[in-house]
């Protein structure tokens, strides 16, 4: 079948890593997605065609196996979106069985939903995560705000079928619990290979210049709001009380950067607290193995989800997260990790602490996380995926 994927950006595969890139071109979990879907369908011998954006204000169209990217030169800037006028009637040349948006990015749902009305095709639209007007700048809330309250429903109401990442999500979620009906759950995924390596903790830590004798805690993400950095920082502070040597590695970067760091030093622990800054793709397996712990004490419904949840299951460690959203289908309370309600630092330092101490909890959590993960392969999920396509196709 053809495929036409809509999406804000998406991943340049050879550039990823370059710091021109990732200043100009920074993508998060939904492109991620992305990518992943589009490749594997792909790979299946579909024909893709992937309608995003550009890096610059340059109009190209990438060649891969079955697959084409066609990328639209960017008209302006707006905080952090790069929206192009050329999405919305350049796909109109190329012919399409079914089209697929990710959602909520306004800039690439509603060419999508034209494109879709236009060809008379079936829409399908996986909507990852709400988006909140918190944090970041004014112009980005301010988009957020208008987007809310004048497209995200007529978008959501156009599709044909919604995909969610998780039943608790769509139900929690002050947009999607209206549209259950056609509510169909396929989580993300990842590529287990990507995260885990057979080099050792111990190596692991001399790689990266860890000290051998630390209780390592490890967040992996974007340094913003939603993700609750600020929060574990609380917490942290609380678990150096019991557990002097211990380190926290904020792995990533983000417009919090320099808060935490100020944080940091205002109380105290500013020596024991690591900012790796953007973690490159080879180093990232490493940065797993090296820790004790992953936690992600997440505050809003913007984390539907939670990537790096999986990431952290596939590398063994045991998680502390927020119940919030889809989060605990995935973290399990007691089985593979320990939740906590947003925005309580107390009770994530004393789940950091409990599992600090508990060295067979660790490893059964760890263990059963390893297990789970297995049904979040991005194989997986294109099985999905293709069969709601057929289906689809086949009624509409």
């Amino acid at each position: 079948m053809r495929i036409g994927y809509f999406v804000g950006h998406f991943p340049y595969p050879n550039l990823v890593n370059t710091p021109d890139y990732i200043n100009k071109y920074a993508h998060g979990g939904t492109e991620i997605a992305a990518y992943n879907l589009a490749v594997n369908m792909a790979n299946r011998g579909n024909m893709v065609d992937v309608f995003t954006t550009s890096i610059d204000s340059k109009n190209s169209i990438e060649l891969y196996p079955n697959m084409k990217v066609h990328r639209h030169g960017t008209s302006l800037k707006i905080a952090s979106a790069n929206p192009s006028i050329k999405l919305i009637y350049n796909p109109l040349n190329y012919d399409m069985d079914i089209v697929h948006a990710h959602s909520p990015i306004p800039y690439s749902d509603l060419p999508a939903l034209l494109y879709a009305k236009r060809k008379k095709l079936p829409f399908v639209l996986t909507y990852q995560f709400d988006g909140v007007e918190t944090g970041g700048s004014f112009a980005r809330n301010a988009g957020v705000s208008l987007y809310n309250k004048l497209f995200i429903h007529r978008v959501l109401k156009s599709a044909d079928t919604i995909i969610a990442t998780t039943k608790s999500y769509a139900k929690e979620s002050p947009f999607l619990r209206r549209y259950l009906d056609k509510i169909v759950v396929i989580p993300n995924g990842i590529n287990i290979e990507e995260v885990t390596t057979p080099v050792t903790r111990e190596k692991s830590r001399e790689i990266l210049g860890l000290p051998q004798d630390s209780e390592i805690i490890l967040f992996f993400g974007s340094l913003v709001e939603y993700k609750g950095p600020d929060i574990l920082l609380k917490a942290f502070k609380l678990v150096k009380n019991v557990f002097p040597t211990a380190k926290l590695i904020f792995a990533g970067r983000g417009h919090m950067d320099n808060e935490l760091k100020e944080t940091a030093k205002q109380m105290k622990i500013y020596d024991d607290v690591i900012f790796t800054g953007f973690v490159e793709d080879d180093e990232k397996p490493l940065y797993y193995k090296a820790a004790d712990i992953f936690c992600l004490p997440s505050t809003t419904l913007a984390e539907s989800f939670g990537i790096v949840n999986l990431e952290a299951m596939a590398a063994g460690l045991p998680i502390v997260s927020s119940d919030l959203g889809g989060i605990p289908d995935i973290v399990k309370n007691g089985v593979n990790g320990l939740l906590a309600k947003p925005y309580d630092f107390e009770t994530v330092a004393k789940h950091l602490t409990k599992l600090l101490k508990n060295g067979e909890m660790r490893e059964e959590m760890g263990q059963n996380g390893l297990k789970m993960v297995n049904n979040y392969t991005w194989d997986e999920v294109t099985t999905k995926t293709e069969k709601l396509y057929n289906k689809l196709i086949e009624n509409h």
